[in-house]
């Protein structure tokens, strides 16, 4: 499968795997159990605190310069970018919602955020086999090579690493491989569990990396020492009926739970994927569940979903956190992309009036 047949692809698995289990003919009747660690996470769900986000903006790319398959976004500078990986390229807008314009990437470049270094993005380049350093409104300021199968990148200032194999890829054992700043191979840590799990975007904790699950509420913790597997305690999906389905082999395809999740010092922000909502769970560094942040129900009429997010925190202690939103083309049904940024209002926010 070529890279932009997999970007692609993501957005429309993301949609079918969140509506496509509510549809009557979706799946055949079976069994609806599920396994004991799932109903007591379901229970413990329900007992979480509950805050509601508010929307601070939310802006598109104008029609004369689309962004027909966007896939990631960051926090960059003061500034928020987004990168398309159809057309290969990273949209600009403001702290405040308006749009900066693009910046073109090198062609078949098939890009996906791999974290930023101050005012720098830095994109795994998917077709290329390369992180590119790119400068929003300038360009590629620098590139180096990455192992063949990487699926997604880490940068921060202190890490370069990307995570190989699983899901569709038959030949690459899954692992978090890290890299020095040439791009030499460092250290390749292999992940656990099953090849179909093992795909998601990747995240640096500190000097970890947590390989997320879109399709179980589980996150694999790579350190350059060894890996474990995390699971996310007081998770609660309609979804999990269909997960529970699948690996008992009643239905052939697993739903996709979340699309992605951010890190913020040792917390973890979970897109919980809904269609009627935006739901975000944050959990403690143990995986334990501790608030659940929603937006107000509104009725589901489109096909639009949440496919990524960044959070940062403002000196006040308010989080704010940026949605990707995402519709995939499809027959009579045109692209569309936009992106919302909320405000959570924490306790220690709070606290300090």
């Amino acid at each position: 499968m070529t890279p932009a047949r997999a970007a692609t692809l993501a957005v429309a698995i993301a949609a079918s795997g969140v509506l496509g289990g509510c549809l009557p003919s979706s799946q055949r009747q079976n069994d609806r159990t599920i396994s004991a660690t799932d109903s007591a996470s379901i229970a413990l769900a329900e007992q979480a605190p509950v805050d509601t986000l508010r929307l601070v903006w939310d802006a598109s790319a104008p029609e004369t310069d689309p962004m027909p398959i966007p896939t990631s976004l960051a926090f960059v500078g003061d500034g928020l970018a987004v990168v398309e990986s159809q057309e290969g390229s990273v949209h600009q807008f403001d702290r405040d919602g308006p749009y900066r314009g693009r910046t073109t990437l090198p062609t078949e470049s098939y890009p996906y955020v791999a974290g930023a270094r101050g005012d720098t993005l830095v994109v795994l380049s998917r077709g290329l086999e390369q992180l590119l350093w790119v400068v929003p409104g300038e360009g590629v300021a620098r590139s180096v090579p990455v192992p063949q199968g990487a699926q997604q990148g880490v940068a921060t200032d202190s890490m370069l690493a990307v995570r190989v194999g699983g899901g569709i890829d038959t030949t690459t054992a899954p692992a978090v491989v890290w890299l020095d700043e040439r791009g030499g191979e460092r250290v390749r840590q292999p992940l656990l569990g099953p090849r179909w799990r093992s795909i998601g975007f990747a995240r640096a904790r500190g000097d970890s990396v947590l390989a997320l699950s879109g399709y179980r509420p589980v996150v694999d913790v790579a350190t350059e020492a060894g890996a474990d597997t995390l699971a996310l305690v007081g998770f609660s999906s309609p979804q999990l009926v269909r997960s529970a389905q699948f690996m008992r082999g009643d239905v052939d395809e697993p739903p996709l739970l979340t699309s992605s999740a951010a890190t913020l010092k040792d917390r973890l922000f979970v897109l919980n994927l809904r269609t009627d909502h935006l739901r975000v769970d944050v959990y403690d560094p143990a995986g334990d569940l501790q608030r659940v942040l929603v937006t107000p129900l509104v009725r589901a009429v489109e096909t639009v979903v949440a496919m990524d997010l960044a959070v940062r925190e403002r000196p006040d202690g308010t989080v704010e956190m940026a949605v990707l939103w995402t519709r995939p083309p499809g027959i009579l049904q045109r692209p569309e992309s936009r992106v919302a940024l909320y405000r959570w209002r924490t306790p220690r926010a709070s606290a300090s009036g």
